[in-house]
């Protein structure tokens, strides 16, 4: 942990706690940091997902990469 002196908007921190009822300022300014970052890092993987490079080769067998045997019906 680091301790540190922030300034919060003062209604911004209580409709945070009202969203997160009896959680300490702590708890819930480490609660918004950590969505921040998830949604941010969820950001980037979904940029990768949409881009145009291609990340997946097209011999990529991903049949052959279960872990069971593989019954072709037919």
């Amino acid at each position: 942990m680091v301790k540190t002196t922030i300034n919060i908007d003062k209604l911004l921190l209580e409709r945070a706690t009202k969203i997160h009822r009896g959680k300490t300022r702590t708890e819930i300014i480490t609660i918004a940091l950590t969505e921040f970052v998830e949604r941010h890092e969820q950001k980037d993987l979904y940029d990768i997902f949409e881009s145009d490079e291609q990340l997946i080769a097209d011999d990529y067998d991903y049949k052959a990469t279960r872990g069971g045997a593989i019954h072709d019906i037919g």
